[in-house]
C-alpha cells in the first residue's frame, strides 16, 4: 500500500513528531508513506501542478494532507478525484482552529478529526468525518527495565495552569523533574515583533464564532487578569532538566514513578470548567509503560480504566493525596501493575496502525494489519 502525503515536513518538532509516530509504524505493516513537500517548489501553484503529474504517473492508494485550500488547491482535489484516488484530510487541531478547513473539507472523501467537539461544524460544511484521537507508536515508546526514579516528571512548557499544578506539587514537598527549556528561554533576550491589528482580529473572529472558541477567549482574558504566579524556580523540590528529544521520550516516561499529564486547551486551565483536549502525551505515557496522572476527563476515562491503567484527580487536594500515595516506596508493586496494564491497553487499542485501520475501513481500502508483525 502506498500513501502520498502532501506535507511540508519541516525540521521542526511540530512536523517531525509525525515521522516518529506513525510513518515508521505504518511502514512496519507494509504501508509506504511518500512525502510530497510543496517547499521544494517556488510556489504552491507549481507544487500543485507537479503533484498532479506525480499522481498520474504513480500508483497511489491514498492521498492525504493536513492543509487547506491555500496550499492544496480545490481544483487539484477535483482533479485527484477524477484519478479515483481516495482523499483524506487530517485535522490535528480541529478543536481550536476548525475554521481553518471550512472551505476545503467537503472536497475530501474523509476528514479525520482528533477532537469530537467541533465535528458538528464540519458536518454542517458538508464533510464526511471520522473522529479518532491521537495515538502512540509501540515500537518508539517501549517500556524499559531500568531503575525507577521515584519522582514526578513533566515534559513540556510550563505555562498557565501547568505552572499552578507544578507549584502545588513542589510546595507540598513532592519532588518534580521538569524537562523543558524554561530556564534557558528566560535568560535569552526577547525578540519583539510588531503584529498588526489583523494578526489579532482574524484568530479572534474565528474563535468567537463557536462556543469552544469563546471559552478559549474567556480563558485568555482571565489569564491576563489573574496574572498567574510564576513557576517556583527556587524551590528545592523542582529540578530542571534539558528538553527530551522525540526518540528518547519513551525512556523518560518509562523510568519515572509518576508522569504528570495536562489536558487543558490553551489558557482554559484557569477556568472552573477547562476545555479539555486529549493530546499526544495522553497516549505516549501509557504506551511507554509510564504511570500517567492527570485531571479527570470523560473522554480520557473512556480510553483508560481509572486507578487500573491511569490515575485521575478531581481537585488539587486529590492531586497531592494521590501523588504522595503512589510515590510511596511500599507501593512499587502497585505502580508496576498499573504501568503494565497501561501499556497493554495502549498497545491493544491506541496504536497508530489501529487508528489508520479505522480510516482505511471507512475508505474501503484493504489493510491486512493482522498479517504483519508490528
Amino acid at each position: 500500500m502506498k500513501i502520498l502525503y502532501y506535507f511540508e515536513n519541516k525540521p521542526t518538532l511540530m512536523d517531525q513528531w509525525q515521522t516518529y509516530h506513525f510513518f515508521s509504524e505504518l511502514n512496519s505493516y507494509g504501508v509506504e508513506i511518500v512525502v510530497f513537500s510543496p517547499l521544494i517548489f517556488e510556489s504552491f501553484s507549481e507544487a500543485n501542478l507537479a503533484l498532479l503529474d506525480f499522481l498520474k504517473e504513480n500508483k497511489v492508494d491514498l492521498f492525504m494532507t493536513p492543509y487547506n485550500e491555500d496550499k492544496i488547491f480545490i481544483s487539484t482535489l477535483i482533479a485527484i478525484d477524477k484519478l479515483n484516488i481516495a482523499k483524506l484530510l487530517i485535522c490535528f487541531d480541529n478543536l481550536v482552529v476548525p475554521f481553518e478547513h471550512k472551505t476545503v473539507c467537503s472536497y475530501f472523501d474523509l476528514v479525520w478529526l482528533t477532537s469530537k467537539e467541533t465535528e458538528y461544524l464540519f458536518q454542517q460544511w458538508g464533510a464526511n468525518t471520522i473522529f479518532l484521537p491521537y495515538a502512540a507508536n509501540p515500537s518508539l515508546f517501549k517500556p524499559l527495565k531500568i531503575s525507577e526514579i521515584n519522582k514526578v516528571c513533566f515534559i513540556g512548557t510550563p505555562y498557565g495552569s501547568r505552572v499552578n499544578t507544578l507549584n502545588m506539587l513542589v510546595e507540598k514537598n513532592i519532588q518534580v523533574d521538569l524537562y523543558s527549556n524554561f530556564l534557558k528561554s528566560k535568560s535569552l533576550p526577547s525578540i519583539k515583533s510588531n503584529p498588526s491589528m489583523l494578526d489579532y482580529l482574524g484568530p479572534f473572529f474565528n474563535l468567537a464564532r463557536f462556543s469552544y472558541g469563546r471559552k478559549i477567549i474567556k480563558g485568555a482574558l482571565k489569564q491576563k487578569l489573574l496574572r498567574t504566579s510564576n513557576l517556583a524556580v527556587d524551590n528545592e523540590n523542582i529540578t530542571f532538566k534539558s528538553p527530551v528529544p522525540l526518540p528518547e521520550l519513551g525512556a523518560v516516561y518509562s523510568s519515572y514513578s509518576l508522569s504528570l499529564s495536562s489536558t487543558a486547551a490553551r489558557n482554559t486551565g484557569v477556568l472552573k470548567k477547562p476545555l479539555n483536549i486529549i493530546n499526544l502525551r495522553s497516549f505516549e505515557i501509557p504506551m511507554a509503560g509510564g504511570l500517567q496522572i492527570c485531571p479527570y476527563t470523560d473522554e480520557l476515562a473512556s480510553y483508560f480504566k481509572e486507578d487500573e491503567e491511569i490515575l485521575f484527580y478531581h481537585s488539587s487536594e486529590e492531586l497531592i493525596e494521590k501523588s504522595n500515595y503512589y510515590l510511596a516506596e511500599d507501593n512499587f508493586d502497585l505502580r508496576q501493575k498499573i504501568k503494565i496494564a497501561a501499556r497493554l491497553r495502549a498497545e491493544t487499542d491506541h496504536s497508530w496502525s489501529a487508528r489508520f485501520e479505522c480510516v482505511f475501513n471507512r475508505l474501503d481500502i484493504h489493510f491486512p494489519r493482522e498479517t504483519f508483525n508490528g
